[in-house]
């Protein structure tokens, strides 16, 4: 049988390709220095591909999500307070008045503004009629609405005798203090809330009439301008129709 050997010089290169770099032999190459430059070269450039740093290829990165922030917490208003019984803000300004008319019998009768101070209410105005007798409050007097606001209370007062003279007086609330803002009074007199305004009707004697029997009425409308009553109307008109009877005639 026939042994076929590699000659030495190839073996040991062929050995050394197989070793690689991870092993350190000593080899003897027989002088032979162009094959040795050889089996060198070729270890170095194994040993450089092996110990190079691979280079990984990335794709686009994706912006990283920020973070959702998470709901403030806030106070909830409060409610707002619910009025008391009877009660109104004259001003709207979430304070509470309330209006009492009083029948006092043989004493007359009285108005009365109470102010609520979130537990009862205290007393803060009051105007008496007195005597029933001479004068009397009508039952007319309240709290009329000006517009939105302010609500003003309204007094109309008569006074006894032939003449039956009407007192019409209307205040307002201000917060600090109960004014007057109107007052007409007059014989044989009449009034009416209209939407802004107050009209106020009475007889005029021009020409010396007997107190019961006027000539002529006169008719006065005074508007609410949101801080005073204004004058914008008046006429007088005569009580006949006609011919004037002889006391109206100058």
């Amino acid at each position: 049988m026939t042994n076929h050997r590699l000659p030495r010089p190839l073996f040991v290169l062929t050995s050394l390709l197989v070793l690689g770099p991870a092993c350190s032999v000593g080899v003897d190459l027989g002088g032979d220095t162009t094959l040795a430059t050889t089996v060198a070269q070729t270890l170095t450039a194994v040993a450089g591909e092996a110990s190079a740093t691979p280079t990984i290829e990335l794709g686009p990165t994706e912006p990283v999500p920020s973070a959702t922030p998470l709901p403030t917490e806030t106070t909830p208003p409060s409610a707002t307070p619910a009025p008391p019984a009877g009660g109104v803000s004259l001003n709207c300004d979430d304070t509470y008045q309330r209006f009492r008319l009083v029948d006092g019998g043989a004493a007359g009768k009285t108005v009365y503004l109470d102010s609520w101070n979130g537990a009862s209410w205290v007393e803060l105005w009051s105007f008496a009629g007195g005597d029933p007798m001479i004068r009397q409050i009508q039952p007319g007097a309240g709290l009329y609405s000006f517009g939105d606001c302010p609500q003003l209370i309204v007094v109309p007062l008569v006074y006894s005798g032939s003449g039956a003279i009407l007192e019409l007086t209307a205040y307002q609330w201000t917060g600090g203090a109960v004014i007057e803002v109107y007052q007409q009074d007059g014989a044989h007199g009449s009034w009416e809330k209209q939407p802004e305004a107050l009209y106020f009707e009475e007889s005029v004697y021009l020409f010396g009439e007997p107190n019961c029997c006027p000539c002529n009425r006169q008719a006065q409308t005074h508007t609410w301008n949101g801080t005073a009553f204004v004058a914008t109307s008046s006429s007088i008109s005569p009580t006949y129709s006609g011919t004037p009877p002889p006391i109206c005639v100058p």
